[in-house]
This record gives structure tokens, sequence and C-alpha cells, in this order.
């Protein structure tokens, strides 16, 4: 195919823009209703096994027509169509703004807010196919778009399979799928729910990390996937919270019932969101500076002395007038310029040995943390007087 070729006298092909399954994705026009689609056109491999990517064209079509969900892509039409004496079958899909998540996972691992939301859209997807009886059974970061909004869609439902068996087009031997995203019990075969899942848990530690769980040849992965842990998520990067840790961990089950449902999925990743994120979300308190005055006896052997932490905010009265007789003749900040906000006095250790300037940093001793969030630090200014 190329650049200004027709199908079917309608669809007219502007640019290539991606590839998914045995097909060639490319942005066209569509003149009977004057908007852009997109059109994923089979690829001729000359494999000799051409009725059967037909097969799995119609039944893209098929599945991905019958799902209304917004994580999952439009199909408008479906066809055949001969082109320079050979005839292809075409896909006819909406739009989609935005790339790839494997082509956004190039530049490295994504937020954690934003890898949540991402995995938590895709499993409310992945819910609406399940619910209607179907397995995708090739979740991949190449087959989830991301908009510049950062929602994500789901593509590609050539290989999925559904409870009917007449619909099952998969050729015996074949594996159906990406091996580095395949559930173990897919390797024989073996499809389900809860293998979309796993490989949801795959996507979802990519983007965590920056890179896949398990890496290798074909053979390798297969091996990694049946026998082997993938490396905890916080080795390769702390600030995960331990319970997406943990939650990731279940996504990557080798036995299928030991797994989340995808309607379990969406829940779980909504609450650790909101737990670790939300806007009571556990934050760190302020570090804040004090002075305290010791004598040279006590900087010697050191000593425990009070130090009073003060945490004020500009008087609302007089922080905005410019002039200085104003703010000292304020009686709500009675001169101060500002008001004390919280205040709490710790007991503070000072080491043997002290020196006058020297500054001491008690831990958390510092601002309240919000919502169970730690204390933060006091830094201390030591002054040494007779």
């Amino acid at each position: 195919m190329r650049e200004g070729a027709v199908l079917d006298e309608r669809y007219r092909l502007i640019q290539p823009i991606g590839a998914g399954g045995s097909g060639q994705v490319w942005k066209a026009h569509d003149p009977k209703v004057d908007r852009h689609v997109a059109v994923k056109v089979l690829t001729d491999d000359a494999s000799g096994d051409h009725e059967r990517q037909v097969a799995r064209f119609a039944r893209e079509a098929a599945v991905a027509g019958g799902l209304s969900h917004p994580g999952i892509v439009t199909v408008h039409d479906f066809g055949s169509a001969v082109h320079e004496g050979h005839r292809h079958a075409y896909l006819v899909m909406r739009l989609l703004p935005g790339k790839a998540l494997s082509t956004v996972l190039e530049a490295g691992h994504l937020s954690l807010p934003a890898a949540i939301h991402t995995a938590s859209r895709v499993a409310d997807a992945l819910k609406s196919a399940h619910q209607a009886g179907l397995t995708h059974r090739d979740v991949t970061p190449s087959n989830i778009i991301i908009s510049p909004a950062g929602e994500p869609t789901v593509v590609d439902f050539g290989t999925t399979k559904g409870s009917d068996a007449r619909h099952d087009i998969t050729t015996t031997g074949v594996l159906t799928g990406t091996p580095a995203y395949m559930a173990p019990e897919a390797f024989s075969g073996t499809f389900g729910p809860r293998s979309d899942v796993y490989s949801l848990g795959c996507v979802l530690y990519e983007m965590h990390t920056g890179r896949r769980p398990f890496t290798g040849t074909s053979w390798h992965l297969i091996n990694q996937h049946l026998h082997e842990e993938a490396p905890p998520l916080r080795t390769l990067r702390p600030d995960v919270p331990v319970d997406l840790e943990t939650f990731t961990g279940r996504l990557l089950a080798k036995a299928p019932a030991d797994r989340p449902t995808s309607g379990q999925v969406r829940s779980a990743l909504r609450t650790i969101h909101d737990r670790a994120f939300g806007a009571s979300a556990p934050h760190r308190g302020e570090d804040v500076s004090g002075h305290v005055t010791i004598t040279p006896a006590e900087a010697t052997r050191g000593a425990i002395i009070p130090a009073r932490v003060t945490k004020g905010k500009p008087c609302p009265a007089c922080a905005t007038r410019t002039d200085e007789k104003a703010t000292q003749s304020c009686t709500t900040c009675k001169g101060e310029g500002r008001l004390i906000q919280w205040q709490h006095t710790h007991q503070v250790r000072l080491p043997s040995g002290i020196e006058d300037g020297q500054k001491a940093r008690p831990r958390e001793r510092g601002a309240p943390g919000t919502h169970g969030g730690a204390p933060g630090d006091l830094y201390v200014t030591v002054h040494v007087t007779n």
C-alpha cells in the first residue's frame, strides 16, 4: 500500500501511523462522512494463510464493533478491496489522537499516579470485554493508545477469544500474543480473563520501572514466565508504595486463581491511588529552623534542652500595607507582622563537643505532617555563650 491509495473507492490513505498485529495502520479520509479515520490494512505476507488472516480481521471487526466502552476503540467498517491486483482486507476505526504506550515508554517510566491511572482505565475496559465473554489475549503497550490528555484506549482485538469455539481462529502450534507479556498458562494455549490481568500486570510493571518484568529470547521468556519471579518493584524504584508493589505482584501470580479479576484490579488501583496521591494522602510536614543558646559546659558535655518551634503566616490585617507604621500599630498581630499558626516545644539532644554556630538536625521535630504523614525535620543553629 502507498500514500494516496483508495480502498473501495472510499477510503483514501494519507500516511502510515503504526502497525497492529498483522496489519499496517493508516490515517485515512472518508469522504462519505468527511472525517479522518484509522484504517488497518491486512499485510500481504505471501504466507499462504491469507484466509485465516482475513478471518482474524473479521473477528476483530465483530468483537470490537460489539463493545461499547470509552476505553475500547470504536470500529466503523470492515471490508476487502483489490489494489494493484491483490485483495486486501481492511478495518476502519476511530482515529485516536496520541501515541502508543510503547512509544511513551521509550522515554522511561511514567509517574506513579499516571501509571496507576492508565492501568486502572485499561482494567475497566477489559472488565467490559470480560463481561461480554471475551478475552483480549494480547494486552501490551503497543495495543494501548494514550491520548494527549493521558487517557488510554485498548486496540487490536484481532486475537480476542470468545466463549464460542467457532470464533477461535488460533492456529495450533502458533503462539497467540506477545511472549514478553503472556501469562504462564497462555504458552500452553489456555486463555481466560485472568490471562489478560497477568498481561496488564506486566504492562503496569513496565510503566513503574521503564523495563519489562522479564527479558530475553522467546524461550528465555517462556521459562521466566513459568518458573521465575520478577524482581520486586521497590528494588528498581524505591518510591513505589509498598501496597502497590504487593498488588502488582498479585497480578503476576503464576496461577490464574491467585490473580484478581479485572474489576477488582480497577477498584484496588483506585484505592491505592487515593491513599497514596489523593487529597487525603499522607504528606510529610515542612522542615523548620530555629536557634538555641547553651553554655560552654553544655557544649562540652552535651545537653538535652527545650527548643520551641513556631510556624507563622503573614498577618492578613497589615501584610498588604506598605506603611511600616501601620504594621507597628496593628492590633491583630501586635506589630509582629505575622500570626502564629502553631507552636511546639521539643526536647532536643545536642551532642558533646558541639561548637558555636554549628547546626543540629533533629529528625521529625519540624512541622507536623497531614493525614498521617511524618513531621518534617528541625534545623537548629547553636549559639554558645558564657
